[in-house]
């Protein structure tokens, strides 16, 4: 997989969503906004969207607050 570069505000954003996280759910989360990113431009909207969806799909597999 490609590797992708943040801007400040974009690994902010990622940091900001991840916190809640687990530790054991932050590597998934990763995973998974790198997923919803691939192919599209890549922008504060798309890296927050893509880390929203993230979240909330990693909410559905398991209690997020631990």
């Amino acid at each position: 997989m490609k590797a992708l570069c943040f801007s400040d505000h974009q690994l902010a954003t990622l940091q900001h969503l991840a916190a809640p996280l687990s530790q054991k759910q932050r590597r998934r989360f990763l995973d998974l906004v790198m997923k919803y990113l691939a192919g599209v431009e890549v922008g504060d909207a798309t890296v927050h969207m893509a880390g929203l969806r993230a979240q909330q799909e990693l909410r559905r597999e398991a209690p997020w607050l631990e």
